[in-house]
């Protein structure tokens, strides 16, 4: 354990982390974030980044923007070092874990999706039974062949004839020979 208030907190590792990162990576000196932070001493750098004082919540953005870290996560890291009694969650977490699991699947906002993502979603949303026009990945071969054949079936569908003809497709396949 260590004698340092904040020296657990994953504010203070993700600043020592950084620091770390941005001296191997980029050569940045202790001394040179300082510098760009605008810092007197820059070794209240290296006392946030071991605890042994907080992290200055107004600095906290121009901090991981300098050394290099997400700044939304380090922020809330620093909130909670700052105020460790909030329950942080009431005002960061997702108001929709089922948003929140297809932003992380795009890895972007939904708002952010392409025109077509946005189409594709509200058509599915919007359609009573989805799973029946929801293709299996084997499936997806043979609708690009139907597409082929019949180019204007994405936009109109298929015609009464195309329809008889796909009919008689069933007594063409021979499964036992």
């Amino acid at each position: 354990m260590t004698e340092h208030r904040w020296a657990e907190t994953p504010a203070a590792r993700m600043l020592a982390s950084g620091l770390r990162i941005a001296a191997m990576e980029r050569g940045l000196s202790l001394r040179e974030i300082g510098r760009r932070l605008e810092y007197k001493q820059p070794v209240v750098l290296s006392h946030m980044a071991t605890g042994r004082v907080p992290i200055p919540l107004d600095r906290a953005l121009d901090i991981a923007r300098e050394v290099g870290l997400p700044e939304k996560q380090f922020l809330q890291e620093v909130l909670q070092q700052r105020h460790p009694g909030v329950d942080w969650r009431l005002i960061t977490a997702a108001v929709d874990p089922f948003v929140d699991e297809l932003e992380t699947i795009a890895r972007k906002p939904l708002s952010d999706l392409s025109s077509e993502h946005q189409r594709v979603l509200k058509d599915v949303v919007r359609d009573p039974d989805p799973g029946s026009r929801w293709l299996s990945v084997h499936e997806i071969a043979a609708l690009q062949q139907l597409r082929k054949i019949f180019p204007q079936m994405h936009r109109e569908g298929l015609s009464s004839d195309d329809r008889s003809l796909l009919d008689l497709i069933p007594a063409l396949i021979d499964r036992d020979g």
